[in-house]
């Protein structure tokens, strides 16, 4: 049968992929703050692609609190209107996803919900920063711009 292959452990016929996947579908002015944004940064949340929960509102614009990035990719820690947001990638065939912060009566926070699927773009024009002189990556973290200023650059990751 064509199209198919067997699974020899499980005797079960496997589903070949019609077609290829079409082009990306996450927006250009989306990837940019996802690739550049870094603490400090104002961030616009441009579009609503598609709500996931009814409670909380999307924030109009943000500012980047902290950035990191594990494997799998950027997330960026956002901040509007005494909130905690944070805004993720999770994959070419979606828009961003962004994330409402849970607290416990303390003001601790405790987890992360999904919000909606949004389009983002920076607030103002994409903004420079300084490169380290040790390593010349750009300065991300409090502790790199001053471990950077006695000569004891700590590297790009440090978080």
């Amino acid at each position: 049968m064509q199209g198919t292959s067997t699974n020899k452990a499980a005797h079960q016929p496997l589903v070949e992929r019609e077609a290829e996947p079409g082009p990306p579908a996450t927006e250009y002015d989306s990837k940019m703050v996802m690739l550049r944004a870094e603490r400090g940064d104002n961030v616009q949340i441009v579009d609503v692609v598609t709500r996931l929960t009814q409670d909380g509102d999307v924030p109009s614009e943000t500012t980047v609190i902290k950035r990191t990035t594990p494997y799998f990719g950027p997330k960026l820690v956002l901040a509007a209107d005494d909130e905690s947001y944070l805004l993720t990638a999770p994959g070419p065939d979606t828009q961003l996803l962004l994330w409402a912060g849970h607290y416990l009566d303390d003001g601790e926070r405790y987890g992360w919900e999904k919000l909606a699927e949004v389009t983002a773009q920076f607030a103002d024009d994409q903004p420079q920063y300084d490169l380290c002189p040790e390593c010349g990556q750009p300065m991300q973290t409090i502790e790199h711009e001053r471990k950077a200023a006695v000569g004891r650059c700590p590297g790009p990751d440090t978080r």
